[in-house]
């Protein structure tokens, strides 16, 4: 009796868990450009991206990110959220082989518009 209760216990919190990770990923949004302060992006190793950075407002908190790399240019999309989610900026690094053949690095927003380019090799 006690050992399915336990069970029961556990089953649900794994469930509620499992639930809000997926509810938490379903409302993050991809963020404007304009609300996106980049302090530090850094190339190195021909397959790691380095990213610093913060929020212009203060109600944003980090909550992941997406890229494609189509042909040699890197487009990251920064995803917010207003509850939950990491308050104090992002840092963070992404690695990916194909960053070996990437000329230039640019932040977009949800329209493919919006778009900063970052980065460029130095010559």
């Amino acid at each position: 009796m006690k050992k399915s209760r336990v069970l029961i216990l556990v089953t649900s919190v794994l469930g509620l868990a499992i639930f809000s990770f997926a509810i938490y990923t379903l409302i993050a949004k991809i963020t404007d450009t304009s609300a996106i302060q980049i302090d530090e992006v850094e190339v190195f190793d021909g397959q790691t991206l380095h990213i610093k950075g913060d929020f212009t407002g203060s109600n944003q908190k980090y909550a992941g990110y997406t890229f494609d790399i189509i042909e040699d240019k890197f487009y990251l999309r920064m995803k917010t959220v207003l509850l939950g989610g990491k308050a104090g900026g992002f840092d963070f690094e992404i690695k990916d082989s194909n960053l070996a053949n990437v000329k230039a690095v640019y932040l977009q927003g949800e329209s493919k518009q919006d778009q900063v380019l970052l980065w460029t090799p130095k010559e």
